[in-house]
């Protein structure tokens, strides 16, 4: 099966992954063969007009195929990069363990944040989880807790409110939250403060205080 990591609007619509995993295992399909075989979509003429013009699906001599490569090798992939991939193919595990640093950094202060992500984006971590609120995306089952305390906050106010706490350990290896604050229990399911008592708290993560890196 075809699998897309970073699709666009376009490309993850579920006509279209069906089209392709269709059109990888048949051969010299026609347009009357798809209509047949995909008859409960409603604008499937469009659609498919769309993935040609887009350039994702060629149209020759009444034929359909696809038109992207597939991914062969790891040589220049970034987390951004949209990808084609075969899950049944060798790359795909090679894909799959790979992994990519992310970087947050806030209009406050300079504090930055690295952390670490697979291609899925699956994982908890603040910049995955920011990523998903800004494109509309499905979060995963280990990211639904951070929504269910968050909620769609807005990146910058909370980071603002979050490395603020965080820079507060350049100064003390321990440091008090006396009022319920949802920042801070955030960055303790994210595993990034340890809880000591009920108003005290210690860092887990690595922090650089000359450049005010902090990294999971």
């Amino acid at each position: 099966m075809i699998k897309i990591y970073n699709g666009s609007k376009l490309t993850r619509q579920p006509f279209f992954i069906k089209l392709i995993n269709y059109l990888q295992i048949h051969d010299d399909v026609t347009l009357r063969q798809i209509k047949k075989d995909f008859a409960d979509i409603k604008n499937l003429e469009r659609s498919i007009e769309d993935y040609v013009q887009a350039g994702y699906i060629l149209r020759k001599n009444k034929r359909y195929d696809n038109a992207f490569k597939l991914l062969e090798t790891l040589d220049g992939l970034t987390l951004d990069s949209q990808i084609f991939v075969d899950d049944q193919s060798s790359i795909y595990q090679d894909l799959l363990a790979l992994t990519f640093e992310t970087y947050l950094s806030n209009q406050t202060n300079a504090a930055l944040i690295i952390e670490k992500t697979d291609i899925s984006r699956d994982s908890l971590t603040l910049f995955n989880y920011f990523f998903k609120l800004s494109g509309n995306l499905s979060l995963s089952r280990e990211q639904e807790p951070l929504y269910h305390l968050l909620g769609d906050v807005n990146q910058e106010y909370a980071l603002k409110y979050m490395t603020t706490f965080l820079l507060k350990f350049g100064r003390k290896a321990m440091v008090k939250q006396k009022r319920p604050d949802i920042f801070v229990q955030a960055l303790v399911l994210l595993g990034y403060l340890e809880q000591i008592d009920e108003q005290s708290y210690r860092l887990k993560m690595t922090f650089d205080k000359e450049k005010l890196i902090f990294a999971s």
